[in-house]
């Protein structure tokens, strides 16, 4: 389940989303692919939020927007594993 709440940094306060996956279930691609899916590519919709990386040399999401496009990786990221 992903969560939303509001965090303090550095005197500031933030709305973020979180969401608890196992490390295990983590590879060398890119991280925010594999916990949010492809939505975090595109900024969840929103043109300004989009990664810098996208289309460049330097995505590290190549391989797995290809897995998940094929059906060999969920297009919602990894599944939740809970909030204890």
């Amino acid at each position: 389940m992903v969560f939303e709440e509001r965090v303090c940094l550095g005197g500031r306060e933030f709305e973020v989303r979180t969401k608890k996956i196992y490390q295990s279930n983590l590879t060398s691609d890119c991280w925010p692919v594999q916990v949010w899916g492809l939505s975090y590519c595109s900024g969840f919709g929103d043109y300004n939020q989009m990664c810098e990386y996208l289309a460049t040399e330097e995505c590290g999401g190549q391989a797995i927007r290809k897995k998940i496009l094929a059906g060999r990786f969920p297009v919602c990221g990894l599944p939740d594993a809970g909030r204890k």
